[in-house]
């Protein structure tokens, strides 16, 4: 999903009323400098761990401010400096709203994530922070927020800013609002020094347009690989598929990380847990979410898995996923078997199904041309990165995927693929017992032959191939064209 640069989230929440820390931003260098001191940040937009590369600059003198400027102004991508006014602060808070959309048991909703403990390091905190589910129709009042703080703050003035903030959250239709950190100074009150949002291009309202699409977006920058994510979602529109690669040259010493993010807790989680760190390098945001097929998970994961420079995928959502897990997981396998160059693995399975995504996941693992990894829900992304150096490669695997010869049984427009009989592999002409597995009973077995039942509708979960190739003996596979940038 994209992500605005923080002048223009603040110009979300300067609408509702939330107080920030006063700056001034600059796309170009100021006739009057502004007094010392003050901090320079360069608002690329999708940038993170900006501090870390030298992007956000405190500037203690005019000459600093004058240099600090003119560097960060001639940054790649950079549309303009954040000059932000310096503040003392007593105490520091973290806040997050992020877009839940439920499960079987749950309704759709936000959730807000908060510590007592805000700036740096949050990302080795994960697992205290405090969330608290909200309705986007009937939000907390300030007085509701202050009771389910009162172990970590007993603040009228925090519950009143974190009121403030999910309603920007909800107004705006964001998928993440984040703040960190909300700065308490000392006559106590709140402000917010640092800021971010993401959200969905078509939940944006015209007449909010303006606040989130810029005149130089209108110029098509995009790579060849998003251009690619754009055909599978014209083909495949069902559930959010987003992908962007960095435009950022890989640096030294630093491991390159594909990332198949499910949802945007997945994502916050995985900014969080590399905010802190220079030895991981993020080639590409992602999101896929939403109940996506089985057969987009896998288009997406080969484009992720294309990228040239990548030595590892992390795959991880929330640990709440809406998408059904074991046919994510049967979409990881299948991407991995048909990958001309397929990557080793840290999968981190949340949701419906989790336990059966793990057992697939542990049942063909030894047979992969490639380390794979999983992990349960309850350990976070901070706690898989420590994997990251034993399972990235150095040289990345080379395969060729043959598609077994058989007869072109149908095919199905959306989702779109092709399934193959095999008659081979059913000399007895039995029902194969991928039929009887097909959730939505889709395949139908007559005369001998796979047909279809014109009734129901194929979902594109994968189940019925996996099932043929781990407790069949192949007789249906499954045939996902996808464009010659990732073949």
């Amino acid at each position: 999903m994209p992500a605005l640069p923080e002048y223009r989230t603040r110009i979300l929440l300067e609408n509702h009323e939330v107080p920030l820390v006063p700056a001034v931003f600059h796309n170009t260098m100021p006739e009057i400098l502004p007094e010392p001191v003050v901090y320079l940040k360069a608002q690329i937009p999708g940038a993170t761990s900006r501090a870390g590369r030298g992007l956000v600059r405190r500037a203690s003198t005019r000459e600093e401010i004058s240099n600090g400027l003119k560097e960060l102004l001639s940054e790649e991508n950079c549309q303009g400096v954040l000059v932000a006014e310096a503040v003392d602060i007593k105490k520091e808070y973290y806040a997050a709203c992020l877009l839940d959309l439920g499960d079987g048991e749950t309704l759709p909703g936000g959730v807000l994530l908060f510590s007592a403990e805000g700036g740096t390091g949050i990302e080795g905190r994960t697992g205290s922070l405090l969330r608290i589910r909200f309705s986007l129709l009937n939000p907390p009042s300030a007085a509701e927020l202050e009771r389910k703080l009162e172990e970590t703050s007993n603040s009228q003035q925090l519950a009143d800013f974190l009121e403030k903030m999910i309603a920007t959250f909800i107004s705006y239709k964001l998928t993440v609002l984040e703040t960190n950190p909300i700065a308490v100074l000392e006559d106590g009150s709140h402000l917010a020094v640092d800021c971010r949002a993401e959200f969905e291009k078509h939940a944006v309202s015209k007449k909010n347009v303006h606040l989130f699409e810029l005149p130089e977006n209108s110029v098509d920058d995009s790579t060849q690989l998003e251009k690619v994510i754009e055909a599978i979602n014209a083909a495949d529109p069902a559930g959010t598929g987003f992908f962007r690669a960095s435009r950022e040259k890989v640096p030294d010493g630093t491991i390159a990380v594909a990332t198949n993010l499910c949802g945007g807790g997945g994502k916050m989680l995985w900014e969080m847990t590399t905010g802190g760190r220079d030895d991981i390098f993020s080639l590409n945001e992602s999101d896929t979410s939403g109940g996506l097929s089985g057969f987009k998970s896998y288009r997406i994961l080969r484009v992720i898995m294309s990228q040239p420079e990548a030595q590892v995928l992390i795959l991880t959502g929330s640990g709440m996923a809406f998408q059904n897990q074991f046919h994510l997981a049967s979409a990881v396998w299948k991407a991995l078997r048909e990958s001309p160059s397929p990557l080793p693995c840290l999968l981190r399975f949340g949701g419906t199904d989790q336990e059966k995504a793990m057992e697939l996941m542990d049942t063909v693992s030894e047979d992969l041309p490639v380390k794979v990894k999983t992990f349960k829900p309850e350990i976070f992304p901070n706690a898989m990165v420590e994997h990251l150096s034993e399972t990235a490669t150095r040289e990345r695997v080379k395969q060729k995927f043959i598609p077994e010869p058989g007869e072109l049984a149908f095919t199905v427009e959306t989702p779109p693929a092709r399934f193959v009989y095999h008659p081979d592999k059913n000399p007895e002409r039995v029902e194969p017992l991928c039929i009887k597995e097909c959730p939505t009973g889709f395949l139908k077995w007559s005369g001998g032959r796979i047909t279809t039942d014109p009734d129901a509708k194929c979902i594109g979960c994968l189940v019925c191939e996996t099932v043929s190739l781990l407790q069949g003996n192949g007789e249906l596979t499954i045939e996902l064209d996808l464009p010659g940038e990732v073949l």
